[in-house]
C-alpha cells in the first residue's frame, strides 16, 4: 500500500489560518478568493528531495495590469514576467549546497493566454475575469540533490524583479517546521528548519 503524505493536508490545514487584513481587497467570486494588490500567497512544502511552491498573486502584481493583454506592449510585458518567473533559482533562491534544479514550472492566469505565459499546453478551464481582476498562479517544483543542505528559501530576487510585491504571506510545511509567515522587501528570507 503506498504511503500517504501529510504534507497536502498539513497545507490545507494552513490555508485555512486567517485571513490577514487588508485595505485594497477584492472579493472574487467564483473561482478566486478575495485578492489584495500588492499581496501575494507562497505555499511552501518540502518532502523528500522536493520543494513544491504555490504562488498566487494579482495578475497587477507581476505585469502591472489585471486585463488582457491585448496591445503589442502589454504581450511584451506578460512574456518578459514569465521569462523571469521561469528564473526559478534568481526568483526563489535556494541554499548553494541543496543543488536544487528546477524541475517543473507552470504559470496560469484566466485573464492571459497560455502562450503568452510560455505554456505549450491549454490552460484548465477558467472563466475570464468579469470583475475587472485576475490572477495569476504559478507551480513551481524543484529537486535538491541534497536537501538536508536546504535551510533557507530566499526570495529577495522576487521582489526586486517584481516592486508590484509589498508583501508575500507564506505558509510553509516542512518536515521539521510547519507555519506562516509574511515576507516583505528587506524581509524576505523563509527559514526552512
Amino acid at each position: 500500500m503506498p504511503r500517504m503524505s501529510a504534507l497536502p493536508l498539513l497545507l490545507l490545514s494552513l490555508a485555512s489560518l486567517p485571513a490577514l487584513a487588508a485595505d485594497d481587497a477584492h472579493d472574487h467570486h467564483g473561482n478566486h478568493p478575495a485578492h489584495v494588490h500588492g499581496v501575494g500567497k507562497l505555499d511552501v512544502a518540502l518532502e523528500g528531495n522536493t520543494l513544491t511552491l504555490h504562488l498566487d498573486t494579482p495578475l497587477v502584481n507581476v505585469v502591472g495590469f489585471e486585463h488582457a493583454a491585448s496591445s503589442s506592449k502589454d504581450k511584451d510585458t506578460v512574456r518578459a514576467a514569465a521569462r523571469t518567473l521561469r528564473e526559478v533559482n534568481r526568483i526563489f533562491a535556494t541554499d548553494a549546497a541543496a543543488q536544487c534544479k528546477s524541475a517543473e514550472i507552470q504559470l496560469e492566469s484566466a485573464a492571459l493566454s497560455p502562450a503568452l505565459l510560455g505554456e505549450k499546453a491549454a490552460a484548465s478551464a477558467q472563466d475570464a475575469p468579469k470583475d475587472g481582476h485576475a490572477d495569476l498562479d504559478g507551480d513551481f517544483t524543484l529537486v535538491c540533490a541534497s536537501p538536508g543542505a536546504l535551510t533557507t528559501l530566499d526570495l529577495n530576487g522576487l521582489f526586486s524583479a517584481f516592486p508590484g510585491f509589498q508583501r508575500i504571506d507564506v505558509q510553509l510545511a516542512t518536515p521539521k517546521k510547519q507555519g506562516a509567515l509574511q515576507l516583505t522587501p528587506g524581509n524576505a528570507l523563509i527559514p526552512l528548519n
